[in-house]
């Protein structure tokens, strides 16, 4: 039986002498699992359809249980992630939440549509806000939504001076203090990524770093899952 599906690919594994095992998240079937048959080869004609990021429709054949990519039609490689060391790492991080938030063979429509539309933004312009918007969206979309940028203990405002409690994903002002200290620079890129306060050519680069650390650290605290591509963003000077 052989099936036709849009599909992202956020993960893939070498093996044999010229396979790849890939990760795809699907438009209509969720997260699934497909070989592609000789695409290590320099010459082989789906070698694009085994890259990172590579959006296309796939043609699959399922025997046994397993899936084997027959033939694909590229949508978008999104190129421009792969000239960027901090784009890269960015996308590849868009992959990974994806990877380790959505189970196999659960449909999650609104989750695809986001990431490929990260993607898109991040080839086009900012980077960091791209990821930051996708990883606000995932995490609500996996029931780890954020409290309101408001005091969390006495409904206030947050001011200049605030603090971010991990296990319950809020924040308290400094009167209220619960949990670790944020930057007024990381609360400037949360605003405006929560509620598009400000201009995003004003915002810093440090707050934007801050604010992805900020959220990968929630992330971890409530998945205990790591994704090693936003950590290596992290890294990046």
């Amino acid at each position: 039986m052989e099936e036709k599906l849009d599909a992202l690919v956020l993960r893939t594994a070498d093996y044999g002498e010229y396979d790849r095992m890939l990760t795809l998240f699907t438009l209509q079937k969720g997260k699934i699992s497909a070989a592609a048959k000789g695409v290590r080869k320099p010459a082989a004609k789906l070698r694009f359809a085994a890259q990172p990021f590579c959006f296309a429709e796939y043609v699959l054949a399922e025997r046994g249980g397993r899936r084997t990519v027959v033939s694909a039609s590229n949508t978008d490689g999104f190129y421009a992630l792969r000239e960027d060391v901090r784009k890269f790492y960015a996308a590849a991080a868009v992959c990974g939440l994806c990877d380790a938030l959505l189970y196999e063979n659960i449909v999650s429509e609104e989750l695809f549509l986001r990431a490929v539309n990260a993607l898109k933004e991040m080839c086009e312009g900012d980077e960091l806000l791209a990821l930051l918007s996708f990883f606000l969206h995932a995490l609500a979309l996996s029931g780890y939504a954020l409290a309101p940028l408001l005091c969390a203990s006495c409904g206030g405002e947050l001011g200049e001076h605030a603090c971010f409690d991990l296990s319950e994903g809020c924040f308290t002002c400094s009167a209220c203090a619960r949990g670790a200290g944020v930057s007024p620079s990381t609360l400037q890129v949360m605003r405006y990524c929560t509620g598009g306060q400000g201009a995003p050519q004003a915002l810093p680069e440090e707050g934007k770093l801050r604010a992805v650390k900020l959220l990968y650290a929630y992330f971890r605290t409530k998945t205990d899952t790591r994704v090693k591509a936003a950590e290596e963003l992290l890294r990046l000077p």
